[in-house]
């Protein structure tokens, strides 16, 4: 079997040049590596997997009628929005959990891991976003999808019900931000809870910044994929579609003309 760590979901006949990606979106260890030595209690956590992030990544992918690409494992066996040479990209401890099978790793086991669970993931997006180019003869939009806690270990509350997160390029996070910020009762954060800027975007900042392409990434409080939210995770859920229109929109030539043509589902 071929070893990989993406899933890769094209529709037929795709609309728009959008694609929507999630590194986070699973808690998975490929099975030789024993779950880490972890409990699943562990994996179930914010620790091992964006809660939700891969839910919302489909939801918009079908909203739009586009494509998808995900991880298959978990960011605690290999980080994918880290530069190969982070000091985090394959942690040892994460949120105080010590996690003894990735401590002290071999030359060999640490290309094993970049090569066949890291690369294959970017090479993958790279080549689906460049045949995306080709059909619409432009940059394909790229939204990275993300999710945060409700509060950090201090306790301390994040208000944000979602965060934007941008470099230098904002094509999309202003007319995002345009449309969201009038929205009621939803607060939006400006490159928080983290920053655009921070090491810690890898993937947007290579495929999107560095490829001069618009770009954004999408954080989403982790709490809202509770039963007792589904009324409001919808709410949300359209208020992003319907500013991931705006902005694609506002980019006019083939982006306007190829969103012009769909009505997006649900809203």
């Amino acid at each position: 079997m071929r070893k990989n760590n993406y899933i890769f979901i094209k529709k037929v006949n795709y609309k728009v040049p959008l694609l929507f990606c999630c590194d986070h979106a699973s808690n998975l260890i490929p099975p030789d590596y024993k779950n880490l030595g972890l409990n699943k209690n562990i994996l179930n956590k914010h620790v091992a997997i964006d809660i939700g992030a891969k839910h919302l990544t489909k939801e918009l992918s079908k909203k739009f009628y586009t494509n998808y690409i995900i991880a298959k494992y978990s960011r605690l066996f290999i980080d994918l929005n880290r530069d190969p040479k982070h000091k985090n990209l394959i942690p040892t401890k994460s949120d105080g959990i010590s996690i003894k099978k990735n401590k002290n790793l071999s030359k060999k086991e640490l290309i094993k891991r970049i090569k066949f669970y890291h690369e294959s993931y970017h090479k993958k997006l790279s080549s689906v976003l460049k045949e995306m180019d080709k059909k619409f003869n432009c940059k394909t939009t790229l939204i990275c999808i993300h999710s945060f806690t409700p509060a950090l270990k201090n306790c301390k509350n994040r208000p944000w019900d979602i965060g934007l997160l941008y470099r230098d390029d904002k094509r999309i996070y202003t007319p995002m931000m345009k449309h969201l910020k009038n929205i009621k009762n939803l607060k939006v954060g400006s490159n928080l809870p983290y920053s655009g800027y921070d090491d810690v975007n890898y993937t947007m900042a290579l495929h999107g910044e560095k490829q001069n392409r618009p770009f954004i990434s999408i954080e989403i409080k982790n709490d809202l994929f509770e039963k007792k939210n589904k009324k409001r995770l919808k709410y949300i859920t359209d208020s992003i579609t319907l500013s991931i229109y705006k902005s694609q929109i506002s980019l006019k030539s083939s982006y306007a003309m190829n969103m012009k043509k769909i009505n997006i589902i649900g809203i």
